[in-house]
This record gives C-alpha cells, structure tokens and sequence, in this order.
C-alpha cells in the first residue's frame, strides 16, 4: 500500500513539474511583443482535395434462420467502411449481426458482406448491407 502512494505521488508530481516547466529553447508569452504575430505572418494551410464517399447498399433476401447481403463498389472505388441493418418492415424475428466484413480482392476492400440471423426461432429476417465507397 506505501509503495502504490509513493508511486501514485511520484507520478502526480512529475505530471505537474512537466506541464508547469517550459521546454528549453522554446517560446513563450514573456518572449513574444504585441502584434508580433498577426494573420498576414501565419502560413495558410494547405487545402487537401476533396473526394467524394458515397453510401451504396444491398438488401439481401428474406430468410427464416439468416439472411446475406453484399454491397459492393464500382469499378475504380474502395470500401473506407461499412456496416449491418436489417429491414424493420419485413422482420419479424429477433435479428442479431453474425458477421460484418470487408470484401478483400487483392488487399483493396470492394465492399461489404453481412450476415444477420434470427434467433427468435420464428418469423425470419432480411439484411441490409452498407459501404462507403471512395475513388481509389
């Protein structure tokens, strides 16, 4: 127990030592004059380009025990991400995501694949599969 206060003090006060104690070299409040930095001597940043991700999805068919759906990216896009839904309208089970995956074709994801099951043991479910797709 006197070793873990130690320990929890020690650390407690280096903490404070380091965030009160200013890095040698550097420049702080004390060093700078008025408008000694003003918009016209700040560096703009530069713009990235902006792609656009677009949301494709895939109903699968509706099932007793499970069912799948694949959604998948055109030609010259990739999979950023993904996910699972199942239609509300048309389960009636009890729905539970089995899987959710990346399609992989040459370590480029190509789209999604979900699997929902039922585990009412009644009624049945249809899935809903989703990716985000970017231009590669």
């Amino acid at each position: 127990m006197i070793v873990a206060c130690l320990a929890l003090f020690m650390a407690g006060t280096g903490t404070g030592v380091a965030v009160t104690s200013a890095v040698p070299g550097s420049v702080g409040i004390n060093q700078l004059k008025t408008n000694a930095v003003v918009s016209a001597k700040v560096k703009k940043p530069v713009k990235k380009p902006a792609f656009k991700v677009i949301k494709r999805t895939a109903k699968g068919n509706y099932g007793l025990n499970y069912s799948r759906a694949t959604a998948r990216c055109r030609a010259k896009e990739a999979a950023i991400a993904g996910g699972a839904d199942w239609d509300k309208t048309a389960t009636d089970g009890w729905p539970v995501v089995s899987y959710s995956v990346p399609n992989l074709k040459k370590n480029v994801a190509t789209g999604w694949t979900i699997e929902i099951d039922n585990l009412s043991g009644s009624g049945g479910v249809q899935a809903i599969a989703w990716a985000f797709c970017a231009p590669r």
